[in-house]
């Protein structure tokens, strides 16, 4: 028989495993390891943080020249001496990103070649900060359709590389200083051309079979054949090829938080705690109904630890929910009637957009009776996963768990008991 995974124990959990993950403690590691270290001995030091950790990331980055950190909106706070806190809004950009956007781009110009630029990226900064190349809304619109129509983040960050200033290399391009790019992964593979959209992340970094943003040229191509693969309409500006953009740079990039990071810290919590789990070493990636198959099929036994990032096809027509939340509903459907227990949040703590009337939540705790309760206070879950109103749903059977942002950004997390 299985240790209970009950709620109280899944959410201790979580909290150690954001203890453990924490960005700074990350970022102040890596700028003590002797190759960063003499990159940054006797240079001024400018900064730019952006994400969900962005935060985290400039206190671990200490005093500065001047930096600017951009987070999510209702996430400024206290920063070391020379730092700017400006807030963004996420998952989609407005006014207020393309202001962080361009206030990230004056920065790294004003750096001059005898300077080091660190650049500290996390999930969230591919919305949090911007700059179009096309009108605002247009880019929120493909970008939007591209995502309901379940592409995968690299495909994602092709299309906004393609429509923006700064994204895939291009922000690296306007500064003389050299730039030591830290990130913390929110993508499996962990690739830094694509976390953030490597805003600092060009060919000059590409080692052999590396997939970056492989230049100018050829990114144009690459978002059409992204947009056209998924029926959406192409915006005139991704007529034609840009020409090759030459760049030699002595850069130095390094991915510092996997984004498994917060799986291997929710093992090492539940072993603290005397119980055995095993972790999934694959992550969780294609057709949320297939993940949660996949997962349910398990046989019962120590807890399971997984993690990952399955997609979802959201209706143009939509309720309140995230992807986590939709796991955790269609893990209930699975588990009903059975003892066992699933746990499923976004590490972040916020997963999906904000829903009206309530707090965010980061994702739900769930059971062998959650699916029936639901019913109960007058709920059909089947018909709120078929319009993605997980959230709704799991809120009627007091399933929900609220942490707020967390600081950090990894994959989303699931423990199933």
């Amino acid at each position: 028989m299985s240790p209970v995974i009950d709620r109280p124990l899944a959410e201790e959990v979580l909290r150690d495993v954001i203890a453990a993950c924490d960005p700074a403690a990350r970022v102040r590691d890596a700028l003590a390891e002797p190759l960063v270290a003499a990159r940054l001995a006797g240079r001024r030091r400018f900064a730019v943080a952006i994400g969900k950790a962005a935060l985290a990331m400039a206190r671990g980055a200490g005093e500065v020249v001047a930096g600017v950190a951009v987070v999510p909106r209702g996430g400024a706070g206290e920063l070391p001496r020379g730092w700017t806190v400006l807030e963004a809004t996420h998952p989609e950009p407005d006014a207020s990103s393309v202001a962080a956007g361009r206030a990230v781009q004056a920065l790294v110009a004003s750096a001059g070649a005898a300077d080091v630029v660190l650049a500290l990226m996390s999930g969230g900064a591919s919305a949090l900060a911007e700059v179009p190349v096309v009108a605002l809304d247009e880019l929120v619109a493909t970008v939007r359709a591209v995502m309901a129509a379940g592409a995968v983040i690299d495909e994602i960050n092709a299309v906004r590389g393609a429509l923006s200033a700064i994204k895939g290399g291009q922000l690296a391009l306007a500064s003389a200083a050299s730039i030591v790019t830290l990130a913390v992964s929110d993508v499996i593979g962990d690739p830094l051309a694509v976390i953030g959209s490597g805003p600092t992340i060009g060919p000059w970094l590409a080692s052999p079979g590396d997939a970056v943003d492989d230049g100018a040229a050829t990114r144009r191509p690459r978002a059409r054949a992204v947009l056209e693969r998924y029926g959406v309409a192409v915006p005139p500006a991704l007529a034609g090829r840009l020409p090759a953009a030459e760049a030699t740079r002595s850069d130095h990039a390094a991915v510092i938080a996997p984004m498994a990071s917060a799986a291997r810290a929710a093992i090492q919590a539940l072993a603290t705690r005397g119980i055995a789990a095993t972790l999934v070493e694959a992550p969780l990636s294609g057709d949320v109904e297939a993940v949660a198959a996949a997962l349910a099929g398990e046989p019962a036994g120590e807890p399971l630890v997984a993690w990952g990032e399955p997609t979802l096809r959201v209706p143009a027509i939509h309720g309140a929910g995230g992807r986590a939340q939709h796991l955790a509903l269609v893990l209930a459907r699975w588990l009903r009637g059975t003892p066992r227990t699933a746990f499923v949040v976004g590490t972040d703590g916020i997963d999906g957009p904000p829903p009206p009337g309530r707090p965010s939540p980061a994702g739900a705790w769930v059971d062998g009776a959650t699916w029936d309760a639901i019913i109960a206070a007058g709920h059909d879950p089947a018909a709120a996963l078929a319009r993605c109103d997980a959230g709704t749903a799991l809120a009627a059977a007091g399933a929900l768990v609220v942490t707020g942002p967390s600081g950090i950004n990894h994959a989303d997390l699931v423990i199933l008991g």
